[in-house]
C-alpha cells in the first residue's frame, strides 16, 4: 500500500502555520465517526485524549482539554458548538454526568441522533465518568445500504480515570481493548498518561478499528490518527475548529501530534508511533521509566 502522510516535522509545522492563510476555512461540522480515549491523571491534573477515525483530515478538534478539570471526546455527527459547550462546562466544574445531561438536553440540542460524547471529569481528588451514545447507533447495527455492519458504544473505568467511546467500528472489540491497553499496567514501567494513551489507541486499530478503511483483505482501520495531553498546570485546550491542528506551533499542548492520509494507505498509526516514540525519548524523557 501507498499514500502521502499529512504529517510534517515540528520546525516545518511551526513555520507553515506562520504562513498560513489567516481566512482559511475550515467546517463548523464534520461526520467524525470515530473511536477515542480519554484519560486523567487526578494526581497530577494531567488530561489528554487519543483519536483515529477513517477520515482524510486532522481530528484534533475531537478533543477537549482542561487540565485539573477533566476532559472530553466529541465525536459522531460533530458540530463545533457541541464541543464547545463541553469544554465551558468542564471549565465551570460539572461532573462528567452533569456535562452529558445538559449537552444531550433537546432543548439545547436537537440532533442528538447524531452525537456521541465520552467525558471524564476530576473532583477533589476523585474522577466521574460519563458517555453518551445515540440510541439509533448503540451497539450493533446494520449500515442501511447493503454494507458490513458496524458497532457503537462507550465503556469506562472511573477507578483508572479513563472513558473509551467509539462508531461505525469492526466491533465491540474496538472499545474493549481501547480500554483494556489503557489499564493494562507495562512492567518496563511505561505508564504515563501519555503511554497509556497512545498504547490504548493502537489497541483498538489491532481489534479492527473503523469499517470503513477495511476492505476485503485490506484492514487500514483508521486514515487519521492523534494525540493530544495538557499538563496539570497548563492552560485548558482545545482548537479553534475541526479538521485542523496546532502540532508544533505555540498554541499547541505539552503533546501534540497528528497525522492523516488517505483511505487505502498506510495505517496513520505506524506513523503517529514513530513521532511518539521519538518525542518520549526527548521531550517526554522525563517520564521515566
Amino acid at each position: 500500500m501507498s499514500g502521502t502522510w499529512r504529517t510534517l516535522p515540528l520546525a516545518a509545522l511551526a513555520a507553515l502555520a506562520a504562513c498560513a492563510a489567516p481566512d482559511t476555512e475550515y467546517p463548523k461540522e464534520l461526520d467524525m465517526t470515530t473511536w477515542s480515549v480519554v484519560g486523567v491523571d487526578p494526581e497530577t491534573g494531567d488530561v489528554g485524549v487519543a483519536v483515529s477515525s477513517c477520515v482524510e483530515t486532522f481530528g484534533d478538534g475531537v478533543a477537549a482539554l482542561v487540565p485539573g478539570m477533566g476532559a472530553a471526546a466529541t465525536q459522531a455527527g460533530f458540530d463545533v458548538d457541541n464541543r464547545n459547550k463541553v469544554f465551558e462546562l468542564i471549565q465551570q466544574g460539572l461532573t462528567a454526568e452533569e456535562v452529558i445531561a445538559q449537552v444531550t438536553d433537546p432543548s439545547w440540542d436537537a440532533e442528538t441522533d447524531r452525537r456521541q460524547y465520552g467525558v471524564v471529569t476530576i473532583h477533589d481528588g476523585f474522577v466521574r465518568t460519563a458517555g453518551f451514545t445515540t440510541p439509533t447507533r448503540q451497539g450493533m447495527t446494520e449500515d442501511g445500504q447493503g454494507g458490513v455492519p458496524r458497532w457503537a458504544g462507550v465503556m469506562a473505568d472511573p477507578t483508572r480515570g479513563v472513558s473509551a467511546q467509539g462508531n461505525t467500528l469492526a466491533g465491540p472489540e474496538v472499545v474493549q481493548w481501547t480500554l483494556d491497553a489503557y489499564r493494562w499496567d507495562d512492567p518496563a514501567g511505561f505508564n504515563s498518561l501519555p503511554d497509556r494513551l497512545m498504547r490504548a489507541i493502537e489497541a483498538g486499530s489491532r481489534a479492527g478499528g473503523d469499517v470503513r478503511c477495511n476492505s476485503g483483505p485490506v484492514r487500514q482501520t483508521t486514515s487519521m490518527a492523534a494525540i493530544l495531553v495538557a499538563r496539570g498546570g497548563d492552560a485548558p485546550y482545545a482548537t479553534e475548529n475541526i479538521g485542523m491542528t496546532d502540532a508544533g506551533t505555540d498554541r499547541a499542548p505539552w503533546l501534540a501530534l497528528s497525522v492523516h492520509t488517505q483511505r487505502g494507505a498506510e495505517n496513520p498509526l505506524l506513523e503517529l508511533r514513530r513521532q511518539y516514540d521519538e518525542w518520549r525519548r526527548t521531550k517526554g524523557a522525563e517520564l521515566g521509566p
